[in-house]
């Protein structure tokens, strides 16, 4: 049985008369496309700025990249790195927390470790915020 579209055409019929007429249907479909199309519009350059925002804040370069770190307390990671007081390190690459490290003098380099561990025993920035700063 072949669906026939007179229940459409009369939800059309009984809209348009409530518009005041096909011209009133017209202009009515035209507005509500327009305000739906700009409120899409809208919510699609709000994510296009955030995902942008985030692809900024991803491929921000690390400030503390190629530079020497000394430690100054015994320490020892989670996945059995240790280091001592007066060992230094240099920051090969770091993405958000994890930080590739080369640790002087260590053949079994590169290490990686979070910011937070160096942090506690060496003079590593507490927050990389792009500010090159220099250790010893």
């Amino acid at each position: 049985m072949a669906s026939g579209n007179l229940g459409k055409y009369q939800l059309m019929t009984t809209i348009a008369k409530k518009v005041g007429g096909p011209v009133g249907l017209l202009f009515a479909t035209l507005g509500s496309g327009y305000l739906i199309g700009r409120t899409a519009e809208a919510g699609g350059k709000k994510a296009f700025k955030a995902s942008l925002a985030a692809l900024k804040k991803r491929n921000t370069p690390c400030a503390t990249k190629g530079q020497l770190f000394r430690v100054v307390t015994d320490g020892e990671d989670g996945s059995g790195l240790k280091l001592s007081a007066g060992d230094e390190y240099r920051v090969l690459e770091c993405d958000g927390d994890a930080i590739l490290i080369e640790v002087l003098s260590d053949p079994n380099n590169p290490y990686f470790v979070s910011s937070e561990f160096l942090t506690t025993i060496s003079d590593f920035p507490a927050e990389d915020t792009g500010e090159a700063q220099k250790g010893d």
